[in-house]
């Protein structure tokens, strides 16, 4: 049995994707870290993932650097259905069956450890989710069609977590709790994680977002 795990991502388009990073850098700067975070991700998980890997892109499917990243790490490239994270989240498990996982292209810094007992578990045919530290999460796999953890969860929130939790609570849904990470959304997540994100540290130093010394 082949597993699959879905990455969303946003085509790397300045001024659509990773705007709370503008904070200390231009649109432009912006999308080209969202280019770097989406290319570590991928590399993570080509390398880890023993099943197949399906890249699930919402705004521009064709941009050149999304059929750059298809070529260069041979996923399969599908369309994000419209509506709210939720929505998008429910769409793609309904259409690529279960089990399955969704994983979010800013959180590259997953460990090898994660991916792995993510997909035991679903292998295991139970349910995992991944915790983020703003009160989100990065990952969620289900082995079991489960619409109710989509629903009303006030989507980029510091509830969605808890909120999921207890809805699986009330609904019977065991889901096993990876380790937290710090995904990558404003400045602070950023300077947390760059350490565990060479390419990222090195295009920072070059733009002088970041000092010799701070890297």
């Amino acid at each position: 049995m082949s597993i699959p795990l879905i990455v969303f991502a946003k085509a790397p388009i300045a001024g659509q994707v990773k705007t709370r990073l503008q904070s200390h850098c231009s649109a432009q700067q912006a999308a080209e870290i969202a280019k770097l975070l989406l290319d570590e991700c991928l590399s993570k998980v080509t390398a880890v993932w023993p099943g197949a890997i399906f890249l699930s892109v919402a705004n521009d499917q064709q941009h050149p650097f999304i059929l750059k990243m298809v070529d260069v790490y041979e996923v399969r490239l599908v369309q994000q259905s419209s509506g709210d994270l939720g929505e998008k989240m429910h769409s793609s498990f309904e259409e690529h069956g279960y089990p399955a996982a969704i994983l979010g292209s800013d959180a590259p810094h997953i460990s090898k450890a994660a991916l792995l007992r993510s997909y035991e578990v679903l292998r295991s045919n139970a349910n995992v989710i991944g915790p983020s530290e703003d009160g989100g999460y990065y990952l969620i796999g289900l082995s079991n069609p489960s619409g109710c953890l989509f629903e009303g969860m006030g989507w980029g929130q510091s509830t969605v977590l808890n909120s999921t939790l207890s809805m699986a609570e009330n609904n019977s849904i065991v889901l096993e709790q990876l380790e937290s990470l710090n995904d990558i959304d404003t400045w602070p997540d950023l300077m947390a994680a760059i350490d565990q994100l060479p390419t990222i540290k090195n295009y920072l130093v070059e733009q002088l977002l970041i000092s010799h010394r701070d890297a």
